[in-house]
């Protein structure tokens, strides 16, 4: 297989499995995962869409400190999709900082290929349990602004039903 048949699998692999998250009725993952909230996210978005047939009565909503209705129905839009479908993160990822080193090129690719991460005073199962951390501590932000998106996504719904006199 050729790299870019590779990255094609992946991409499509990873796509059939956010469609899966997208349209799955059941309950599949635990009710702590950050695929549960992903999913609750998703479909309150797309109830939100299919409630609100002309965006444009947003308008008329009243406005909560700063917060437009209008521009929270857009913003729920745009994060969804971008979940959904984002090939990326626009922003370059933190990189740690390296030691200057004055091995020769020889020397320093010895050093690399035994293993030297070229990180001052850190081991790799330190850096992995650093990046464990990191990645929990994500996940934990991640799955609080799910929930928060959800529930600002359950009142657009809402305020716009009692707007166009639908049963709530």
């Amino acid at each position: 297989m050729s790299f870019n048949t590779d990255i094609s699998t992946t991409l499509e692999n990873s796509r059939n499995s956010l469609r899966r998250i997208a349209r799955h009725d059941g309950t599949e993952f635990s009710k702590q995962s950050i695929l549960n909230d992903m999913e609750k996210f998703v479909k309150m978005v797309n109830t939100m869409d299919d409630t609100v047939l002309i965006p444009s009565r947003l308008m008329n909503l009243p406005q909560e400190g700063d917060d437009d209705p209008f521009s929270m129905f857009a913003m729920l839009n745009d994060l969804k999709t971008e979940l959904l479908w984002s090939a990326g993160d626009s922003e370059e990822p933190e990189q740690p900082l390296r030691r200057v080193s004055d091995l020769s090129d020889t020397e320093s690719d010895a050093s690399s290929a035994a293993g030297d991460s070229g990180i001052e005073g850190e081991d790799e199962r330190e850096s992995a349990v650093r990046a464990a951390a990191a990645c929990r501590r994500h996940l934990r932000g991640l799955r609080c602004s799910l929930r928060a998106l959800t529930a600002a996504a359950h009142h657009l719904t809402r305020s716009y039903q009692e707007e166009v006199g639908a049963p709530v």
